[in-house]
């Protein structure tokens, strides 16, 4: 059967828990793949649940935030001992 997705869908666990936001085509892929399965929904799929295999190794590499649109900080603020300067530190995934 074939979905249409929403441009912004969730990720969940099997146990419900949300992840994080993906694509829409990201989403289709895995269903595509066997990695999620579409939760049940009227209309445009807006949350895909991971499947066991894949839900096992998925995990977060930060809290959730509320500033940023994805849901991760992917950045952080840090103080130079030696002045009062502060940098910004980029997380290695970082794409940006």
């Amino acid at each position: 059967m074939s979905h249409t997705y929403h441009p912004k869908v969730s990720i969940t666990t099997s146990s419900g828990d949300h992840i994080r936001y993906i694509p829409g085509s990201l989403a289709g892929a895995m269903v595509q793949q066997g990695a999620a399965t579409p939760r049940e929904t009227v209309g445009k799929v807006r949350s895909v649940a991971l499947a066991t295999s894949a839900a096992t190794t998925a995990q977060r590499i930060g809290e959730p935030t509320t500033s940023t649109t994805m849901g991760v900080r992917f950045t952080r603020w840090l103080r130079l001992d030696a002045s009062a300067s502060r940098v910004i530190e980029h997380h290695p995934r970082c794409l940006y």
